[in-house]
């Protein structure tokens, strides 16, 4: 039993490193990186309300670039959305952006391009990380 416990040890050492290294990786970012898939907002909405499981497996965790004009933008201490209209009153595509600064200069009914990581549909499809 004792000759185990040097293996044990490693093993835990081994562990430790790779959360640790796992838990401090840097995020991929949308800023310069190719879009995986380029979509208008009411395409892309449609897809997820026509059949979300199948939305999902196309367009979930992938860099999604939508080009399409700002209905309503919310910034906050330290980010910021912006929402594109879909020509649906009750859903639309919320970017969100982790700086404020990102989305200085837009306005409401301005003509946009934005990637960012499609994270799902919950009312709204959602995409994360998102640049200009």
């Amino acid at each position: 039993m004792k000759k185990f416990i040097p293996y044990i040890l490693i093993l835990i050492a081994l562990g430790i490193f790779a959360g640790y290294y796992m838990y401090n990786k840097p995020h991929a970012e949308t800023q310069g990186a190719k879009a995986d898939i380029t979509i208008n907002p009411a395409d892309l909405l449609a897809a997820f309300e026509l059949d979300e499981t199948k939305a999902n497996a196309m367009y979930l965790d992938k860099i999604i670039e939508v080009k399409g004009k700002v209905k309503s933008i919310n910034e906050v201490e330290q980010g910021g959305s912006i929402s594109l209209d879909t020509g649906n009153e009750i859903s639309s595509v919320i970017c969100e952006f982790e700086h404020a600064a990102s989305i200085d200069g837009v306005k409401v009914g301005d003509e946009v391009i934005i990637k960012g990581f499609c994270s799902g549909k919950l009312m709204d499809v959602i995409l994360v990380r998102c640049s200009l």
